[in-house]
């Protein structure tokens, strides 16, 4: 038996959650990455499919655009 929620099936209901929490995860990555200097919506979009990766590589991979190198000492 299948649940009807508001006409809705109870299985897209919960794929609507799930898409729901998948974008709601990538704006991790993807604001790690801006914080570094990167474009937030490029890392946004593969972060909604690979969060748990580009959390990582935004985390311990990229380098900071955002620091200035002084070699004027």
């Amino acid at each position: 038996m299948i649940l009807n929620i508001l006409g809705y099936s109870l299985s897209i209901v919960w794929l609507m959650f799930w898409i729901f929490l998948c974008i709601l995860v990538a704006f991790w990555p993807a604001s790690v990455a801006k914080q570094k200097g990167h474009n937030f919506l490029g890392w946004f979009i593969l972060s909604i499919f690979f969060w748990w990766i580009t959390l990582f590589v935004a985390i311990f991979l990229l380098k900071d655009k955002n620091k200035t190198t002084d070699h004027e000492s």
